[in-house]
Order: C-alpha cells, then sequence, then structure tokens
C-alpha cells in the first residue's frame, strides 16, 4: 500500500477516535442542560422538549454542534476504514458509498433540531395560546422528519455498513476479532434489531446497547488500525471464511 493510502487509514482511525469523543462530550453537554435527546418526539414529549431546550441555553447547542461534527468525523473514519479493509472483497466499495448516503440522512435530522431550537423553540414560547395550538402542527411535522430521516441513515449505517466492515476485519483480521465480532453485535442490535423499535419500547430499550457499541466500535477500530505495525498495512483475505 502506498504511503497515501497508509495515511488515508491513519486519518480515518483518529476520526474514529474523535466520533466517541464528541459525541460522549456532546450528549453530557445536553444531557446536563437538561434536556435528553437531540432529536424531538412529536405531541406530549415534543412540548416538553421545547419547554427543556428553551430552559437549557447554550448547553444544548453546543452539545448539538458537536454531535453534527462528530457525524462529520465517522463519515471520515468510515471512509479510512475502508481503505484498511478493501482486500476483504471488491463488492466493500457499497459501505463507503452507503456511509456518505447515510449520514446525509443523519447529518440532516441532527441539524434541524438546532434550527428549531434557534427560531422556533423562542417564537413557540413567545406566542398566543391560540398561536401556540396552530404551530404545533408545524413543530410535529418537522420532528416526525427529522426522526424518519434519523431512522433511513441509521437503518444504512448500522444495519448495511458497519456489519460489512465487521465481515471484513473478520476476513482480513486487519484488528483483532473481538472487534470485528462488536461490529456484527451493533448491526444486529442497533441496526437490524433497531428496526423493529417504534412498535416496542422494550426493543427501544436493547437498540441503545447498540447504539453504545457503535461508539466503542468506532474508537477501537481507529486504536487498532493506528497501533498495526507496516507490515500489516496490507492484509490479504483470511484463507477460511467459513468461520464467520
Amino acid at each position: 500500500m502506498s504511503t497515501r493510502n497508509a495515511n488515508l487509514t491513519n486519518v480515518g482511525a483518529w476520526c474514529g477516535i474523535a466520533t466517541t469523543v464528541l459525541f460522549v462530550v456532546g450528549i453530557v453537554l445536553m444531557a446536563s442542560s437538561g434536556v435528553q435527546v437531540l432529536i424531538p418526539e412529536t405531541g406530549k414529549e415534543g412540548l416538553e422538549w421545547i419547554r427543556d431546550v428553551d430552559d437549557a441555553g447554550g448547553a444544548f447547542l453546543a452539545g448539538g454542534w458537536l454531535v453534527v461534527i462528530g457525524g462529520l468525523f465517522a463519515l471520515l473514519a468510515l471512509v479510512g476504514f475502508y481503505d484498511a479493509l478493501r482486500s476483504a472483497h471488491r463488492l466493500l466499495i457499497v459501505a463507503p458509498v452507503l456511509s456518505v448516503v447515510g449520514f446525509v440522512f443523519v447529518t440532516i435530522s441532527h441539524t434541524l433540531p438546532l434550527a428549531l431550537a434557534y427560531e422556533f423553540v423562542p417564537g413557540y414560547i413567545d406566542a398566543s395560546a391560540a398561536t401556540q395550538a396552530a404551530l404545533r402542527v408545524e413543530f410535529d411535522m418537522w420532528a416526525i422528519t427529522c426522526l424518519v430521516f434519523n431512522s433511513i441513515g441509521d437503518a444504512l449505517l448500522w444495519g448495511v455498513v458497519v456489519p460489512l466492515y465487521a465481515w471484513a476485519s473478520l476476513r482480513t483480521r486487519a484488528v483483532p476479532r473481538w472487534i470485528g465480532w462488536l461490529g456484527l453485535f451493533t448491526g444486529a442490535v442497533a441496526g437490524w434489531l433497531g428496526l423493529l423499535s417504534p412498535v416496542s419500547s422494550v426493543i427501544d430499550g436493547i437498540t441503545f446497547l447498540g447504539f453504545v457499541g457503535f461508539f466503542v466500535w468506532m474508537a477501537a477500530m481507529g486504536v487498532a488500525l493506528l497501533r498495526r505495525s507496516p507490515s500489516h498495512v496490507e492484509l490479504a483475505p483470511a484463507a477460511a471464511p467459513a468461520e464467520l
């Protein structure tokens, strides 16, 4: 592998670590401000989100922007991961392509709530009761748009991209095998099982494990790729894929 390609892998590795750091700090900031989620729900939960955001101030906005920036770092990380794992199979090229598509949806779903926090929330709070009643329909429309966009992006990223990279890492043994199995766990719980989360609060709670697993996987991939010796920069696929 050329020096240019080796550097792309290293950039992806550092971005994977940065992704986890930015998301953790961002989530902590939002939670400490009193807002539990970046993307609002509809109905009663949405009205509570509006009140919480109005009380939260700058901490929520700072945390939200860190999450948005973290998503951009995650996209760069997934491109770098492809560079390290592409010897697994030619079809792995679909992973970075779907990463771009997925993160377009995810970034929109993370940015729209910040736009609502800047403009919609103060306008709603200052509006009369009659105006607020009319604005609730508009807010629910934006909230459901964010939720749908986020679900599409998560399905592509967690349900397709992460399992593909996990399979490739097991096939090439570019990173420790436990990281590959963690990626498959993340894809199964957050991606595949996550598609059923709207129909069951129990399933929704289980998918949280996959959410946490994703960020552990991102950081672990980054650290493992940075620690690889130069002799392992180019790895051939393992001879026995049946182990999967």
